[in-house]
């Protein structure tokens, strides 16, 4: 039975012409080829992004430490005391 499929097989005529089948597949790889390239650049560059935003939040963030902000009143109690709603509706806010 499988002998049969395969005599079958082996006798019929190809559906198309292979005459341009290397150049194909050279053109095919060639192309997957740039669209690797473009993905390893586009990972650079999206690395180098990254970096760049990490470096600078890191640099921010030592700034904004060693440059403490001085705290209004006299104790943590009044802090944000000239916010309440008392304060702002009476126009006491210092």
């Amino acid at each position: 039975m499988i002998d049969d499929e395969l005599r079958t097989f082996g006798q019929a005529e190809a559906d198309r012409s292979l005459d341009g089948l290397e150049s194909d597949v050279w053109r095919k790889l060639a192309e997957r080829g740039q669209i690797r390239e473009a993905a390893r650049r586009r990972a650079s560059l999206q690395g180098i992004v990254m970096i760049v935003a990490f470096v600078g939040s890191v640099a921010i963030g030592i700034n904004s430490a060693q440059s403490p902000v001085p705290a209004k009143g006299r104790s943590s109690l009044t802090l944000g005391l000239e916010l309440t709603p008392s304060s702002l509706l009476l126009g006491e806010a210092r």
